[in-house]
């Protein structure tokens, strides 16, 4: 038979267990066309500055920043096409977002717009990714190859992981002409999966057992 210390153990194992490690959770890059996240819109005309921002059709604030050819840190937000660019003098060559108030992500895509022979010179041919998640931890994504015209990429959180911001750095030439067709998901308070509820459960119902033996044994002295 099983001694009551060393279930009352086993079960507080069990609730740390639930408590604290979570599922295998990662970012992980996805083909755009398999998400569908929530329009970012810039409907105030066009913005001019070191930073920008836009808004879902549901109404969360996403803020843009970035840097231009030259070093500038001067973007527009073109509210007309829906998307992001360096100045009329200077390209984009980073960008990056993330949800005003500190809220988190999911289902990310966008398309990268450059073009490698123009009359300004050639444009970014390559492109790096860095992601953070709710816990500030980054995934890189590097070296993904730009082609002239649209680059669709989409990213996605698995296993209860959300993205908390992104950047991303345009190399070689002068820059991109544009980020656009924007599209993410805000993402509400994380539920637990069953097998963590049940290692919870385990874990309260082992402490609640402890202590109703505890209190027994207690009455039993009392009346002895």
């Amino acid at each position: 038979m099983v001694k009551s210390n060393t279930l009352g153990a086993i079960c507080i194992l069990a609730l740390t267990a639930g408590l604290s490690l979570p599922a295998h959770a990662d970012i992980v890059m996805v083909p755009a066309s398999s998400i569908q996240g929530d329009n970012v819109l810039f409907n105030d005309g066009t913005q001019t500055g070191t930073t920008v921002l836009g808004h879902t059709q549901s109404g969360t604030i996403v803020e843009f920043s970035g840097t231009t050819f030259g070093g500038g840190t001067t973007i527009t937000a073109n509210g007309g096409q829906a998307r992001i660019e360096g100045t009329a003098e200077a390209r984009l060559t980073s960008l990056n977002w993330h949800l005003v108030g500190g809220g988190t992500f999911n289902d990310l895509e966008f398309n990268i717009n450059t073009v490698l022979n123009g009359r300004n010179g050639g444009g970014a041919t390559s492109v790096n990714f860095t992601l953070y998640d709710d816990n500030l931890d980054p995934f890189a994504f590097n070296s993904y190859s730009l082609a002239n015209g649209s680059n669709f990429f989409g990213f996605q959180g698995i296993n209860g992981q959300s993205i908390s911001s992104i950047y991303m750095t345009f190399i070689g030439g002068n820059g991109v002409q544009d980020v656009r067709q924007i599209r993410l998901e805000e993402v509400t308070a994380a539920v637990p999966e069953p097998s963590t509820w049940a290692m919870m459960i385990l874990g309260f119902a082992g402490v609640g057992f402890m202590v109703y033996r505890r209190r027994g044994q207690g009455q039993a002295l009392r009346r002895a």
